[in-house]
């Protein structure tokens, strides 16, 4: 009796250190139940669209809405999964080999970046334009501030997908980032509901998703017919949050580069 309760124990504390090697799993596990029941509350809530002042939302025009919302999620996701993946060259013993070559770093989370954004976002996209086609009875377009605001969108996606890659190659959590990232921020960028309808600490919380800000632009210049002028605050906002991203990004490297020298550990946190 005594070896099977020694071997059951062992086993079970084994699996514990397995699933539970941090104390940031404890927060995961409290964070993605309430982030369930925010969906959840938010996905049924009746909003009063008319009291809103959002002029370019109609029953004409819903589907549009939200499809615009769904492709810039697309894009925004699609980073914060690629990076996730990335994370487990971790434990292949890989990214140690990126610190032993001369490679440049910041050129392996752009290529990431990159790859994983228009490999993820392709069949997105062209579906989101065969519906445009379809739907273009409620269409505004002007095509220099669209083709501005895509390439602006496309490199804040870019830019956010490196600094994601910065952090979870470095993290010893790379669950708790994913569950803090990705349901987050389909629920405070506006992606099915208008962030201009949130509570106030709602409101608070999509200011820091880049995604925020490029559905809002995308919008506005498809279904309004915006011109670069009503659009220069985007165009602003976005390069600001380019070049923080890319500071950010660059610390990022730097610290951990300096962490590695000094424990030989790859993992900051």
């Amino acid at each position: 009796m005594m070896p099977f309760v020694k071997a059951l124990t062992a086993e079970m504390k084994k699996q514990h250190k397995n699933y539970f090697h941090s104390r940031m799993i404890y927060v995961s596990l409290f964070v993605w139940p309430f982030l369930s029941f925010v969906t959840t509350y938010y996905s049924f809530k009746v909003f009063n669209i008319e009291k809103s002042k959002i002029s370019y939302i109609t029953s004409e025009n819903m589907i549009v809405y939200l499809l615009l919302g769904y492709m810039c999620m697309s894009f925004f996701r699609s980073l914060v999964q690629s990076a996730w993946n990335f994370s487990f060259e971790r434990i292949s013993g890989t990214l140690e080999l990126i610190y032993l070559s001369p490679v440049n770093r910041a050129a392996v989370l752009l290529g990431n970046a990159i790859s994983s954004l228009f490999e993820s976002v392709f069949v997105m996209l062209i579906f989101s334009i065969l519906v445009l086609i379809i739907k273009g009875e409620v269409l505004l377009i002007k095509i220099l501030p669209c083709i501005t605001v895509f390439l602006i969108v496309t490199a804040m996606a870019v830019a956010w997908g490196m600094f994601l890659n910065s952090l979870f190659l470095f993290s010893r959590d790379s669950d708790f980032l994913f569950t803090v990232l990705e349901e987050p921020m389909e629920i405070f960028s506006g992606v099915k509901v208008p962030t201009i309808l949130f509570p106030v600490w709602a409101k608070a919380i999509s200011v820091f998703f880049p995604l925020t800000y490029a559905i809002e632009a995308v919008r506005r210049v498809v279904l309004t017919g915006s011109t670069l002028y009503e659009i220069r605050g985007f165009v602003v906002t976005g390069v600001v949050i380019i070049a923080i991203l890319l500071v950010l990004i660059s610390t990022m490297i730097k610290i951990v580069e300096r962490h590695m020298r000094i424990t030989g550990n790859i993992t900051l946190f």
